[in-house]
């Protein structure tokens, strides 16, 4: 009889679905199916509209990661935002004393041996390093340009809009402002650049984004070839008719389109109207002052207002 109920009770064991030794317990599956729908909540409207298996379908993953790091660091630092004022001429490799070369991401693809260098994506002075470990998801995979000084693909495609982040290279050349400050937003003026300007608001913090409020202010976007060097996305904030500028400019690499993440988490694909937009005259900066668009640039009229506010 006991021997006929231990047989009994071995075969239901191992009929039992809640355990098994080569596959998953019922609660391990649960927690798997879960994560994936927390997942698919989180994507699924970044990626409506954009198939998978294609660069636009990863670039925009790579900007939401980005984006969650950018959003943990936040939490883990009393609401303050990484750095974003990196000197654009600056070689990290070069730099003596590395420790102040805090940045969300140190290195400029203005010198070739940073533009090659993905250990620097991932270096203890890349203060999103911690949330975003994997070098890769700093480069768009439709990111194609190959830099005539390395022969070699650029490690980082996106830069953040310069009105967002702190300060940290500024504090420790000049003193003033302190460090953590907001960053100084000195081209949104969309003249020649100005550090003092008190025209623009800027986001030091993330409970800043009081204007235009933090679904209608970019964070990241992948930028052009010819123009990334420092982290920062430099945009114009002021934007009218006869009076629209560009400098830093956009890749155009999705089919004459970017992908553009905001403060709130979300993350899109957004087609440019025209050519200008990412189509620089040559590598480097825009100008100081950056080259007047005239006829008006109808993105830039676009991208201003999802750059700053008026203070």
């Amino acid at each position: 009889m006991n021997s006929s109920m231990n047989a009994t009770h071995r075969q239901a064991a191992e009929d039992s679905p809640v355990k098994s030794e080569d596959g998953f317990t019922l609660i391990e599956l649960l927690v798997v199916l879960a994560t994936a729908a927390v997942l698919t909540a989180v994507l699924l409207p970044a990626l409506a509209g954009t198939k998978p298996n294609t660069p636009a379908y990863q670039c925009l993953n790579n900007e939401k990661q980005l984006l969650l790091g950018w959003q943990m660091y936040a939490a883990d630092n009393n609401d303050l935002l990484p750095p974003n004022d990196y000197p654009w001429t600056t070689a990290y490799w070069t730099y003596g004393n590395k420790s102040q070369l805090k940045n969300w991401v140190v290195g400029t693809m203005e010198q070739p041996l940073d533009s090659i260098n993905p250990s620097e994506l991932t270096s203890a002075n890349s203060l999103l390093s911690p949330y975003v470990t994997n070098s890769s998801v700093y480069h768009c995979p439709a990111d194609n340009y190959i830099d005539p000084n390395t022969h070699k693909l650029h490690v980082r495609s996106y830069s953040m809009n310069s009105a967002v982040g702190t300060l940290w290279w500024t504090y420790f050349n000049f003193g003033n402002p302190a460090l953590g400050a907001p960053v100084q937003g000195g081209w949104l003026p969309g003249v020649a650049y100005n550090a003092q300007q008190q025209t623009w608001l800027t986001y030091g913090k993330l409970s800043s984004f009081t204007r235009p409020g933090p679904a209608n202010t970019f964070v990241f976007m992948d930028e052009n070839p010819y123009t990334i060097n420092d982290g920062a996305f430099e945009a114009a904030a002021a934007a009218a008719p006869g009076a629209t500028y560009l400098i830093d400019y956009a890749s155009g690499r999705h089919g004459k389109a970017d992908v553009l993440s905001f403060a709130d988490g979300h993350v899109i694909v957004h087609q440019w109207l025209d050519s200008r937009t990412y189509t620089p005259i040559q590598p480097g900066m825009g100008g100081n002052p950056p080259p007047l668009q005239s006829p008006d640039d109808p993105d830039c009229l676009y991208l201003a207002p999802l750059t700053s506010a008026p203070r």
